[in-house]
């Protein structure tokens, strides 16, 4: 929509209709940037419409193929190549996508990993200009020597005799991204947080499409300045597309500009199962992308009610925090399964490292890490020590909410002291030279030297590397995940994650510890059950059997207790329906 009110004059020179966006700006063959944070799911779906059966051969360039759009496109047909850092469904858990894991096995499409932050950096170098940027991130992992082309080692030119990475510069044909509002020349306010939003546009050769919520003055834009990322002169054309993002969100109240709405879950969940099955998918892009030949029919087909369910009716004054309403009995809970008892031990494993290193932030990843980050946040707060709680989003300083784990959450985001993107988030204050940080992250498998692995078995793609790999450039970093002989490993077969600054690992068995320079883990405390029935020294052959290298074991093994009902209801209030804590 265009505001009322708003000058004209240069429509005709930017603001076109969707459709004539894409035939013109996109061409077979190009170099495609998706923006995430500010997802352009409007604009992906005409690409989809418009080229479905042709021979494209698209790459993709994006830091996730991860929402339904994203991943409809790289499994259309129409993308040879994807450089990415995280390819898998990320609601409602975080898993591989298998169609697509089919299609690369085919030689159908090539992906390409890269870390979260060391992809913005190739997209910062490709905006400034630069052959290259240096790295901390990727320093000894298989990612590295796998992306030799574009990454390398070399020595520190001003003579500190240490050895640094370094990433080749990035530079996409176009971007695709969407925003809140831009007034008729271009000049655009995103949604925070920003993600990876800001880079690709920069870095782009011929800038970006922009779809926005509504277009506006250029006093509307003066007024908000402050809030523009991405100048008019990057932007090629200019498309008003309400709901632009769906089925993602968008969180606008927080800086005044426009109406936001929630992430659609039940349409994610939806294309979920519609995707497991390529004749089911193939009919739900033809159902959602082709038939739906503009946003008017796409809204119409979603439904009045359902669009106005989504919408941000919330403000600042958002739900009760999750400590207020839990019974507050200290009595041992009861009723607690495995993954329950696993978040609460992480939980206090973080507490005690942030209370013994006097840490003053806490990176929390996505799922059962991010619970854990999040239950020590408020076990802290009991105490009266405070944390600036972090995501590689770009959500700095916010109390976790009850109700929604999802990393996205509105609630969460509108909580925030700090609104940024993940360049500010991991060059400063998870891996800057003066961070007091601790990283919480998870893992697919893990080695005894601490080395994680998400991103490939054998041949086979699993999700990705994500932010992990930046993660560990923190002051320290505690891994939560489920033990097993098959994720515990002697070595990983591919190694995303290096495991040098990876301390303490927190399963649904134990907590293992790295106690001397050989950097080997150690078992040094038991999750507490005591509803099992076992002996200590049960559990401890237990643990044993379900690691895959010689255990190292304390000779002064503990039991982390089983969880209060007072902790585990503050944790099922963080998580009622149980996304990442059914068993």
């Amino acid at each position: 929509m265009v505001e009322k009110g708003t000058d004209n004059s240069l429509c005709g020179k930017k603001i076109v209709p969707l459709e004539e966006a894409v035939s013109r700006g996109i061409r077979p063959g190009m170099a495609i940037h998706l923006n995430t944070g500010a997802y352009a799911s409007a604009l992906v779906r005409e690409v989809i419409r418009q080229y479905l059966g042709k021979d494209a051969g698209f790459t993709v360039v994006s830091s996730g193929v991860t929402t339904p759009y994203e991943i409809g496109l790289a499994c259309s047909g129409l993308v040879k190549h994807v450089i990415t850092t995280n390819h898998s469904y990320t609601y409602p858990t975080p898993r591989p996508i298998p169609m697509l894991q089919e299609m690369h096995k085919k030689g159908l499409i090539g992906i390409e990993d890269w870390s979260l932050y060391s992809l913005e950096q190739r997209l910062m170098a490709g905006a400034l200009g630069m052959g290259f940027l240096p790295t901390k991130s990727l320093v000894g992992t298989s990612l590295g020597e796998d992306n030799a082309h574009a990454f390398t080692m070399m020595d520190d030119p001003f003579g500190s005799g240490q050895k640094v990475g370094a990433v080749k510069a990035l530079v996409p044909d176009i971007s695709l991204i969407h925003g809140c509002v831009a007034d008729p020349e271009g000049n655009l306010i995103l949604s925070p947080p920003y993600f990876t939003s800001i880079w690709g546009a920069r870095a782009s050769k011929e800038g970006a499409i922009a779809t926005v919520e509504k277009i506006v003055s250029r006093e509307f834009i003066k007024k908000h300045s402050a809030l523009v990322k991405v100048p008019g002169n990057l932007v090629k054309f200019l498309c008003p597309v309400p709901f632009g993002a769906h089925p993602q969100g968008l969180a606008a109240e927080s800086i005044g500009v426009c109406e936001g709405y929630r992430e659609d879950y039940g349409f994610i969940k939806s294309f979920v199962e519609r995707s497991q099955d390529t004749q089911d998918f193939k009919e739900w892009l033809e159902e959602w992308a082709v038939r739906c030949r503009d946003q008017e029919e796409y809204l119409r087909k979603l439904g009045q009610e359902r669009v106005e369910s989504l919408k941000w009716k919330g403000s600042r004054q958002v739900s009760d925090r999750p400590e207020t309403g839990h019974n507050g009995k200290a009595a041992a809970a009861k009723e607690c399964n495995e993954t329950q008892r696993m978040i609460l031990a992480a939980a206090k494993k973080i507490k005690a490292i942030v209370e013994t290193k006097n840490y003053n932030a806490v990176l929390a990843g996505i799922g059962s890490p991010g619970l854990a980050a999040w239950l020590a946040y408020y076990l802290l707060r009991e105490e009266d020590k405070e944390v600036l709680l972090l995501t590689g989003l770009g959500q700095v300083g916010f109390s976790p909410r009850p109700g929604d784990p999802f990393l996205m959450s509105l609630e969460n985001v509108m909580d925030c002291t700090f609104l940024t993107d993940t360049v500010e988030v991991y060059g400063t204050l998870v891996g800057g030279a003066h961070n007091r940080c601790l990283s919480i992250i998870g893992t697919a498998q893990v080695d005894q030297y601490g080395n994680l692995n998400t991103v490939k078995i054998d041949k086979t793609p699993l999700i990705g590397v994500g932010g992990a790999g930046d993660a560990i450039n923190a002051c320290e970093s505690l891994v939560v995940t489920r033990q097993s002989k098959k994720r515990f490993m002697k070595r990983v077969p591919y190694v995303g994650c290096s495991g040098q600054r990876i301390r303490t690992l927190v399963t649904d068995l134990g907590v293992f510890e790295k106690l001397d320079d050989k950097g080997v883990f150690t078992l040094t405390q038991v999750v507490g059950d005591s509803s099992s029935g076992r002996t200590m020294e049960d559990r401890i052959a237990r643990i044993r059997r379900e690691c895959g290298w010689d255990l190292s074991i304390s000779g002064n093994v503990t039991e982390i207790p089983p969880p209060t009902m007072k902790e585990l209801s503050l944790l099922n209030r963080l998580d009622p329906e149980g996304l990442f804590l059914k068993r």
